[in-house]
């Protein structure tokens, strides 16, 4: 019996992935009603809502530390989305900025919650967030001690670790983000900051013509609102070709979405 539990660990979590991947947000509000009856049930703010049912069923099926961060998450982005939609009014159906109101208020309650109950956690996503939001240097102080281990070899810690070290070491800054992009699988969404920040730190490191790399192939991830055109007009200045720059952009964009990108020496 024994020699065959390896193969049904795996056939467990196969079968535990499928339920996650087959089952979508009305299906789980159908049967488990109590975790979409607090959010807002028009249709503002969708996708966040949709995250936060998702992730709500899988932490009440195999709870993780790393869900508890994403629901935090979510319930940022859902906060965000929520308080901008109850301040619309209604004139017919006034009631809806009341079911709006309600899911504000659902969202700083679970924030809360979620931030009280992960307080004490030693795992590396949660301890960022407590710095992060909280500043709570102790949660720094066992954050950066997972610097040198392969728990934070994912592309969200190592922007996490750069937003510690952009303080005071651009360099190490710029590798902590290419290293992000390089861990980033085909097909993964990637992280538009990163095109922003690494504009940001070679345009203060006066290296223009990195930073006008890094501002075009942003905009292939949905960066819009940087200046290119101020960088270009600084690069002619200096009698360089613009062609260049952006084909080698190009380049490093198509690395990127086939998830082969190699850090530039």
């Amino acid at each position: 019996m024994g020699r065959f539990t390896p193969l049904l660990l795996i056939v467990l979590a196969l079968t535990g992935c499928d339920r996650f991947n087959q089952i979508n947000v009305k299906d789980i509000c159908a049967q488990h009603p109590q975790m979409c009856s607090d959010l807002n049930p028009d249709g503002w703010c969708r996708a966040e809502k949709a995250n936060i049912i998702k992730h709500r069923f899988e932490q009440s099926h195999s709870p993780t530390d790393k869900l508890n961060y994403d629901l935090l998450l979510d319930f940022e982005r859902y906060k965000k989305c929520i308080a901008k939609a109850s301040q619309i009014e209604h004139i017919k159906l006034k009631e809806k900025k009341t079911e709006r109101v309600k899911g504000l208020l659902t969202a700083e309650r679970e924030l809360k919650r979620l931030a009280r109950e992960t307080r004490d956690s030693m795992s590396p996503h949660l301890l960022y967030y407590h710095w992060s939001r909280f500043h709570n240097d102790e949660a720094l102080k066992h954050f950066l001690e997972y610097e040198k281990t392969n728990q934070l070899q994912y592309p969200e810690m190592q922007v996490a670790l750069a937003t510690y070290y952009i303080k005071f070491d651009r360099p190490k800054t710029i590798q902590l983000l290419y290293h992000a992009l390089e861990l980033y699988k085909e097909g993964d969404e990637v992280d538009p900051e990163i095109f922003r920040s690494l504009t940001s730190l070679f345009m203060k490191e006066e290296q223009l013509d990195w930073a006008y790399l890094w501002g075009y192939a942003g905009r292939e991830f949905g960066v819009e609102d940087l200046d290119l055109t101020s960088l270009e007009a600084l690069l002619q200045k200096q009698s360089r070709q613009l062609k260049p720059i952006r084909e080698k952009a190009d380049s490093y964009v198509d690395m990127i979405e086939e998830g082969r990108f190699v850090a530039p020496l």
